[in-house]
């Protein structure tokens, strides 16, 4: 699949029920989908060879890259979600949710990245982390964690979170 196939595929219309699905795709060359207004989709397992960045993007529905492995950085700074953001299992470099603004879960279990920037990020519900694996740096500075942050079994290594208020339950933190 080419990244302009993508963005076609889901810059439709959100509609409740349904959702654009690739699971497995490859993308060799950067998906960019920067500023764009994005439906539900299921990308689990995809494979983003250039990267992929959604720098201010908004995603109206379900966005799940479960299994996903992005090659070098997965930028997702002032993009907001309406729901769920599954990255549960990623294999990625730098993913950077810097001013980023979650109506639903973040849901990182079990990932495999360097370095997570969630810099004055807003997360209205739950962030889970269980079993992540961060190898470099994870910083929540000032970020709002309104629901739990879970990081039961995490390896989560340099966590900075000065001036960052988490108002729910904190796991293996």
């Amino acid at each position: 699949m080419t990244p302009q196939a993508l963005i076609d595929a889901l810059t439709k219309p959100w509609a409740h029920g349904e959702h654009f699905e690739s699971i497995g795709a490859v993308f060799d060359a950067p998906v960019v989908l920067d500023g764009l207004t994005l439906r539900s989709f299921d990308l689990s397992r995809a494979r983003f060879n250039g990267g992929l960045s959604a720098r201010g993007a908004r995603f109206r529905g379900m966005a799940w890259l479960r299994g996903a492995t992005v090659t070098g950085a997965l930028d997702l700074t002032g993009a907001s979600f309406r729901t769920d953001l599954r990255l549960d299992d990623l294999n990625a470099g730098s993913v950077t949710l810097e001013d980023t603004q979650f109506e639903g879960v973040l849901v990182l279990d079990r990932a495999r990245l360097d370095r997570i920037n969630a810099r004055n990020a807003l997360f209205l519900a739950n962030l889970s982390m269980a079993q992540a694996h961060i190898a470099q740096h994870t910083d929540l500075t000032g970020a709002t964690v309104m629901g739990g942050l879970w990081a039961e079994g995490a390896t989560l290594h340099g966590l900075t979170l000065e001036a960052a208020e988490i108002d729910g339950r904190q796991r293996g933190i």
